[in-house]
């Protein structure tokens, strides 16, 4: 007796229907030819749809191609990443696999940058100033590292697309001002444990 899905259809039936669908696919040219690619990762934040990552590569006609895509659950993905790309038989979308690491990057001799270097003493510190001498920067060598003293009293960081920060531990501090969090867009916190006093 064979196995047989919850409507009736056998595995084999399954298969073969799967196979056709890919075919009729690939005929209206709706996805290109079963195979794999390599792409690179622009981003791993999706909105609304966790697991995806948006990755852009170059398909067998040399058009460039950017869409969030599903990767394997053990993959952990950063952005300039390159993947290895495989589109399965009977899916309609390219299925991020595997990591393969990120392209060398040149030396900063190699960029043809001029690439100035400033060596503060112990105790001194360099500070940044405007065209008309308005103080901006101030950075020094602290106890546990650098720091940067911004002189304004407001400041804004801007990023086109994605603005990340990244460390073992975050601290943000508001004193009598208080703390405001603004977004246009839908509010993701994940952790394993939060706690609210």
């Amino acid at each position: 007796m064979q196995n047989r899905t919850p409507d009736g259809k056998t595995f084999q039936e399954v298969i073969e229907a799967a196979l056709e669908g890919q075919a009729a696919n690939n005929a209206e040219g709706a996805v290109e030819a079963t195979g794999c690619t390599v792409g690179e990762v622009l981003d791993t934040h999706h909105p609304h749809l966790p697991g995806r990552v948006f990755v852009r590569w170059i398909t067998a006609e040399r058009k460039t191609q950017e869409h969030w895509l599903q990767a394997e659950r053990h993959l952990r993905l950063r952005k300039g990443d390159r993947v290895l790309m495989t589109l399965p038989t009977g899916w309609k979308q390219w299925v991020v696999t595997g990591a393969l690491g990120r392209e060398l990057e040149p030396a900063p001799e190699e960029t043809g940058d001029d690439l100035q270097e400033l060596r503060l003493a112990q105790g001194q510190a360099v500070r940044i100033t405007s065209h008309d001498g308005t103080p901006l920067l101030t950075v020094r060598q602290g106890v546990d590292g650098p720091e940067f003293q911004l002189a304004t009293d407001n400041v804004e960081l801007k990023a086109k697309r994605t603005l990340r920060l990244t460390a073992d531990t975050i601290e943000l501090h508001a004193q009598h001002g208080g703390v405001d969090l603004r977004t246009e867009g839908d509010a993701v916190l994940r952790a394993r444990t939060i706690r609210l006093n």
